[in-house]
């Protein structure tokens, strides 16, 4: 049960079931809070590697310097 992926997705269930009253819109809102849930999950996890290449591609000049 402490699998980060499992409580992020727990999360974002909530927050879009408190959002939800009635209707498709609102449920394809839970939905998209509840897989934005699941995708921080799996980032904490460790295993979604491409966020952290894409922020060290693009903002590597800011943190290190620029490439030689």
């Amino acid at each position: 049960m402490s699998d980060p992926r499992f409580i992020w997705t727990a999360i974002g269930l909530m927050v879009g079931v408190v959002g939800v009253t009635v209707g498709a819109l609102e449920a394809f809102i839970a939905f998209l809070f509840t897989g934005a849930g699941w995708l921080i999950g799996k980032y904490m996890a460790g295993d979604i590697r491409i966020v952290d290449m894409l922020l060290e591609r693009f903002f590597s000049d800011m943190l290190w310097g620029p490439r030689n």
